[in-house]
């Protein structure tokens, strides 16, 4: 099945398919580098883009398990150098959901700043802090890059100002994900080329990510990881599992028909109901991730414990219903 999709050009990166701790497929499809005739690899690094919101929300939620936020506590009380007009009113809950306001303008921000004002603070405080919202906090479902940065902004307030080092020891390394790492350049070590829709690769000086809504550097195997230890003790209790889990920003509210706003959202996950069986569904928590030249997804059925991990270094669509419907359909036989 996946390399029928690789024919019809659906996808062109790496798939890991698992049931639990076991992997059942590992394959990867295409090139790595064109221009040497380098072929992808299923032991890639790749760029995880939005997939690491995933990551922020733990964070923040081991934060509330802490004691040392609330999700009800507004951006101010924790980051009082931000001087938005509404920093009074959003709460972590609404960043967390998407239901802050904040149009996802970080990186045009940083596109049009001047050389020595494209630092993350900066961009925040001198162009994001100054933005009119796109509507009242809480009333309305939009997706946000921006309120990730922020996010990721109140955890550093509270654990440091290294990021990478922060999701290190209370991420990555409890799973053992050795080859996972955060950085704001895209490439890294043992990476694929990135291609553009004109096919031209994304130079690496052409973009920098910033810390919250993506932006780690992984491989299919790490996330696998990860996957299998939500929903579990190993990063959170039960309670904040289920406050994860619950859909607090549903479809019909969305004010964008862009992917993310197609499912219900919780705190850093999308919640899809996938077809399973004839006439049944199965629950489904994951995230994708979608930028220049790259597409991603992780996603775990909740029931059975089916992990599906891909990524392409060609854009995408990260969410590939045939794909899902396939591998249903092969576990149920």
């Amino acid at each position: 099945m996946a390399k029928k999709l690789f024919d019809e050009g659906k996808i062109h990166g790496a798939l890991l398919v698992a049931e639990g701790e076991t992997i059942i497929y590992e394959g990867a499809f295409g090139l790595a580098d064109r221009s040497l005739k380098i072929p992808n690899a299923p032991k890639m690094r790749f760029w995880d883009a939005s997939i690491g919101k995933m990551f922020t929300a733990v964070l923040i939620l081991q934060l509330v398990e802490e004691g040392k936020v609330s999700l009800e506590d507004p951006i101010s009380k924790h980051l009082p150098w931000f001087k938005h007009r509404e920093a009074n009113h959003i709460t972590i809950h609404h960043l967390l959901s998407h239901r802050s306001g904040f149009l996802s303008k970080v990186y045009e921000e940083r596109e049009k700043a001047e050389h020595d004002q494209k630092s993350q603070r900066s961009i925040l405080e001198e162009k994001i802090a100054k933005i009119t919202l796109a509507f009242k906090p809480g009333t309305a479902f939009l997706y946000s890059n921006t309120g990730y940065v922020i996010l990721s902004e109140i955890i550093m307030a509270h654990l440091g100002n290294d990021y990478n080092l922060i999701l290190q020891e209370k991420i990555f390394k409890p799973l053992h994900m050795e080859d996972t790492y955060w950085s704001a350049p895209i490439y890294g070590p043992s990476m694929p080329v990135y291609y553009l829709e004109h096919g031209n690769p994304l130079l690496p000086a052409e973009k920098l990510d910033f810390t919250g809504p993506g932006g780690e550097k992984t491989t299919l195997q790490d996330l696998h990881k990860f996957m299998l230890a939500v929903g579990t003790d190993k990063l959170l209790s039960k309670q904040s599992w289920t406050l994860a889990f619950q859909p607090h920003s549903l479809p019909e509210e969305a004010k964008s028909e862009w992917g993310p706003h197609q499912s219900p959202y919780g705190y850093g996950f999308s919640l899809i109901d996938f077809p399973y069986m004839e006439n049944q569904f199965a629950a489904t928590v994951s995230h994708g991730g979608a930028s220049a030249g790259t597409s991603s997804y992780a996603l775990r059925f909740i029931d059975n414990d089916r992990i599906v991990v891909l990524w392409n270094n060609e854009f995408k669509n990260p969410v590939l219903f045939e794909l899902y419907q396939a591998l249903s359909d092969i576990a149920t036989k």
